[in-house]
């Protein structure tokens, strides 16, 4: 009799343990699937290729001096997207090019002491265009967070980064009156100059992205003026919509 309650208790504590067994092995399988969809729906969410469409300010400019226009810049990043563990977080490094033109009523020169300067134009000269334009090469890092991504691949995001690049061209472009003095007649002048003194040959600041779909608000703070110690204090800062493609 003992026996035979000892091998119905051992088949039943057997078939328990297997059973056991077998429901883990399911949900193991069950949250591999769900992560390895969720990393191919990450992949699909259109997130590659970043385009920044922005308004470009310059904060803490010198006293009395303001910018005019509608200042307007332009990124483009390849970036991908590396999944942390079994999160919505991810990390994306990249790398891309980046345009921003300054439009202001100033001439731009060097003085004696090799310091560049911003200058009035001549009271009575129209001005029809004058900015500073600069492009760099930069490598963007983004952490981004997303909901988990619908089966068209879009989700709801929000990331957090910085980029750091190198200006690989500058440019002041004027368009308007000039005179070469007082006494000088005045001339419809346009031009070019290239290599403005002192520009800052590295740029860096960090950045937030936040939107739904392929479409962000974009927002970017410099952490380096545009000028070293030797120009105008010139804080870059920037706001506009992000589109995300690919």
């Amino acid at each position: 009799m003992h026996k035979h309650l000892l091998l119905i208790a051992f088949l039943f504590l057997s078939t328990y343990v297997f059973a056991q067994s077998e429901t883990a092995e399911n949900v193991e399988q069950t949250e591999k699937e769900d992560f390895r969809d969720f990393k191919k729906k990450i992949n699909e969410a259109k997130d590659r290729i970043v385009i920044n469409l922005s308004y470009d300010a310059l904060l803490n400019l010198p006293s009395g001096m303001k910018m005019s226009g509608f200042s307007r810049g332009f990124d483009a990043y390849f970036m991908y997207d590396v999944v942390l563990g079994k999160s919505n977080f991810s990390i994306a490094p990249g790398i891309g090019v980046g345009n921003n033109n300054y439009f202001h009523k100033y001439t731009i020169s060097t003085d004696t002491d090799g310091k560049t300067v911003f200058s009035a134009v001549d009271e009575g000269l129209k001005v029809k265009k004058s900015k500073l334009a600069l492009t760099s090469i930069d490598i963007p890092v983004e952490l981004r967070f997303r909901t988990t991504p619908k089966s068209n691949g879009y989700s709801w995001k929000v990331a957090i980064g910085g980029k750091f690049g190198r200006i690989v061209q500058n440019k002041w472009k004027y368009k308007g009156q000039m005179r070469d003095d007082i006494t000088s007649p005045i001339q419809d002048t346009k031009f070019k100059i290239y290599n403005i003194d002192n520009i800052n040959k590295w740029r860096y600041g960090v950045f937030a992205r936040v939107g739904y779909s392929i479409i962000n608000v974009y927002a970017y703070y410099g952490l380096s003026d545009i000028f070293n110690n030797k120009g105008p204090k010139m804080t870059p800062f920037s706001v506009g919509i992000s589109i995300n493609t690919f």
